[in-house]
């Protein structure tokens, strides 16, 4: 996770939140990209028809058969959509980062 964004938590903090999902499979990875408004709603609009940012975008790895690989995908989080819906929730930004990456 690399972001130069105001209020994205640091990187061992995404490390923490998916070590707590991956504990069953340790060796699982995810790509987490942060992203600003323009490029959420440039994607979500491209993926899933809907000309408007939002918080997380999924995208699993589709594995060719015959090959093992533990990657399961990326992830798209629009930092500036999370935390206006913290606000909004009234929740800490940190704990919607975390439902964001779980959810996602």
């Amino acid at each position: 996770v690399i972001s130069k964004q105001a209020g994205v938590p640091e990187e061992a903090l995404f490390q923490q939140w998916l070590d707590q999902c991956f504990m069953a499979e340790p060796d699982m990875s995810v790509v987490v990209r942060v992203v600003d408004e323009d490029e959420s709603q440039s994607l979500n609009a491209d993926y899933r028809g809907k000309d408007k940012p939002t918080n997380v975008l999924s995208f699993p790895f589709e594995v060719p058969e015959g090959i093992q690989v533990d990657h399961l995908g990326d992830l798209v989080i629009c930092a500036a959509v999370v935390q206006r819906e913290a606000l909004e929730q009234n929740k800490e930004p940190q704990d919607h980062w975390a439902h964001m990456l779980i959810h996602g």
